[in-house]
Formats: C-alpha cells, structure tokens, sequence
C-alpha cells in the first residue's frame, strides 16, 4: 500500500454487512410468510425448503438481483458498496461455485478495465486504486490488471513529480 491511499473500510467489513443486511431481510420476509418447514405442494408432493435454505438461497438471489440491476445501471466497479463487482463478490462468498456470479466477474473484467483506464488517465488515482484492488478479489494474476497497476503507478509518479514542481516554484 503507497503513502498516497486514503484509509477506506476493509472490503470483507463491506461484504459482511451487505450480506447481513440482506439475510436480514430474508429472515424478515420469511417471519412474514411464516409456514411449517414440510408442506407438500400439490399434486407433486415435493416438499417446501426449510426456512433457513430459503434465507440463504433467497439472499443470493437478492445479491444476484442487486447484482444485475447495478450492471445495468452501469456500475461495474463503483460507487463503492453499490456496485456489480461487490455484489457478485458477495454472492461468491455465500456461495463459491455460484456459475452465475463467477460467469459475470468474468465477463465484466473487460468492461470494467476500460473504466479503470479512464480514471487513470482523468487522474482519479486513488478511485483507480479501489477499482483494481477490487478486481484483483476475483483475478489477482489478470493481466490486463496487472498493466493497469503498472500505468496507475508511472501517472501517481507523474502527479507527485508535478506537485513538486509545483512546491518548489512557490518556494522561489
């Protein structure tokens, strides 16, 4: 971590509370809709999941829908704690082999590259900084990430030449 990085929330503290507040409100809807944990559905005879399966599923379900919603809003990346990335993120977590998530981190690598490079190149740095790290949760060895860094850290060293100029010319 550089000199330059603003202390931001542990990412695993954000996850942690998105997903106690969405269990929190899948247990509330499951109190709502209060049934035995074995009713037979008709004419198949299958039986319900219990309420706890249906918590844990229907908290993914809400991740992947926030997930999905935030995707097409546009936000890959950002703003932090309302994006794609930390709800597929999310999801991963509760469930690790989750093909819809791990299929959209994947896909959206790309997408979200472009914008990062954008960010560098506007000199939002320490927003760059966020959005690799956050990429490098699902791929840490990505290349395109890898060169992204490499370019975040030639502009940091290019603001930092910049405001030295810039200190030493009001010194004179």
């Amino acid at each position: 971590m550089s000199k330059f990085a603003l202390a931001a929330p542990p990412r695993r503290a954000v996850v942690v509370v998105i997903v106690a507040v969405v269990l929190a409100t899948a247990a509330f809807a499951s109190l709502r809709l209060r049934q035995p944990a074995t009713i037979a559905a008709p004419d198949t005879g299958a039986v319900a999941e219990s309420p706890a399966d249906a918590g844990e599923s229907s908290g993914v379900e809400i991740l992947l829908g926030l997930a999905r919603q935030a995707t097409h809003d546009g936000r890959l990346v950002s703003p932090q704690g309302n994006n794609a990335y930390e709800y597929y993120l999310s999801v991963i977590q509760l469930e690790p082999n989750n093909a819809t998530a791990q299929d959209a981190l994947r896909e959206t690598i790309p997408f979200a590259s472009q914008e990062i490079e954008r960010l560098i190149n506007r000199r939002d740095l320490e927003e760059a900084r966020r959005e690799i790290a956050l990429l490098r949760d699902y791929d840490p060895t990505n290349y395109t990430l890898i060169i992204l860094g490499a370019k975040l850290d030639a502009q940091q060293q290019v603001v930092t030449a910049e405001d030295e100029a810039k200190a030493d010319a009001m010194r004179r």
